[in-house]
C-alpha cells in the first residue's frame, strides 16, 4: 500500500492530488555553484611523475612548472625508466668508461621515437638524493652520447 504525503502545492490544478513534485530550479542552482567551485578548484598543474618509491627526491625554490618529457629514475641501487630496471649500479660503476651501455641503448630508442625534431630532447632525471655524483655524472654522459642535450632534475618545491 502507497502512501502519499500531502504538500501544499504552488502549482495550479496540482492542489489536492496528493503527489510531491520537487523544486528542480533550486536544486540545479545548487549543483551548478558545486560545479563551478570543482572546476575552479581542479588544478592541472599537479604531479605528472611519480617518483620511484626508492628515491627520496631533494627540495626545490623553483617557481617555473614543470613539462612532461623522457624521465630516468636514479634509486640507489639502479637507473630505471617507468618503473622498468635498465641497468644496476653494480653492473657499471666498476667500468672504466662514463658509458653505460645498457642505458645507452634504451635512450637511441627513446631519440627513435621522438618524430617531431623541433621538439627539445629533454630529459628530466629522478635521482635519489644519496645516490652518488658519478652514477649521475655517467647517466648524464650517456644520455648526451645518446642525442639528449638538456638535462632537468626533478626535485620538491619547498612550502
Amino acid at each position: 500500500m502507497r502512501c502519499y504525503t500531502t504538500i501544499s502545492s504552488q502549482h495550479e490544478g496540482t492542489a489536492g492530488t496528493g503527489t510531491f513534485r520537487p523544486q528542480l530550479t533550486s536544486l540545479i542552482d545548487v549543483m551548478t555553484i558545486l560545479l563551478v567551485f570543482l572546476i575552479k578548484s581542479f588544478s592541472v598543474e599537479g604531479n605528472i611523475i611519480t617518483p620511484s618509491q626508492d628515491l627520496e627526491l631533494p627540495v626545490s625554490t623553483s617557481k617555473k612548472p614543470p613539462q612532461l618529457v623522457t624521465s630516468l629514475e636514479i634509486t640507489r641501487s639502479a637507473v630505471m625508466a617507468n618503473g622498468d630496471v635498465i641497468a644496476k649500479h653494480d653492473n657499471f660503476l666498476s667500468s672504466d668508461s662514463l658509458l653505460i651501455p645498457l642505458l645507452f641503448d634504451y635512450m637511441k630508442l627513446q631519440k627513435a621515437q621522438i618524430t617531431d625534431t623541433t621538439k627539445n630532447r629533454e630529459i628530466m632525471i629522478q635521482a635519489d638524493k644519496d645516490v652518488q655524483f658519478n652514477v649521475i655524472k655517467r647517466v648524464m654522459f650517456t644520455c648526451s652520447k645518446a642525442g639528449f642535450s638538456d638535462y632537468s632534475i626533478l626535485v620538491l618545491e619547498e612550502d
